[in-house]
């Protein structure tokens, strides 16, 4: 069987792609995951405004709900993945806020619209 050079390089670089070893300093759950989270949805490029979606994430421990609402582009992340990666942290907040004591203040967090302006998707705080 004849193999050319490029055959060898392309397969070679495939292989070794898997062998690269990351390290990383230890973090909490919650900031693992929240971090994946901003850095999945960082890109908030748009061609129109039905691209840009707004998901809730956290848990307030007062009054409840979310404790933020993020801005994302769907044209350049998969979107299952962001409502995993905000149900992950959603989760983590609830496991933290089990052993807190809620305080009689009630910070409200008002939802917001998304809009495609200027090629970003931005957010509008809606009153």
């Amino acid at each position: 069987m004849k193999w050319n050079l490029g055959t060898l390089c392309g397969l070679s670089l495939i292989f070794l792609a898997g062998c690269e070893a990351t390290y990383s300093e230890p973090q909490s759950a919650q900031a693992k995951s929240n971090g994946s989270l901003e850095e999945s949805i960082a890109d908030k490029g748009c061609d129109a405004s039905f691209q840009c979606k707004v998901i809730a994430v956290g848990e307030r421990l007062t009054c409840g709900g979310p404790s933020r609402y993020l801005v994302y582009s769907s044209r350049n992340v998969n979107e299952e993945e962001v409502e995993r990666a905000a149900k992950m942290v959603t989760l983590a907040e609830q496991s933290q806020n089990k052993d807190k004591i809620a305080s009689e203040i009630c910070e409200p967090v008002l939802p917001v619209q998304a809009l495609c302006i200027s090629s970003t998707c931005q957010s509008i705080v809606l009153k």
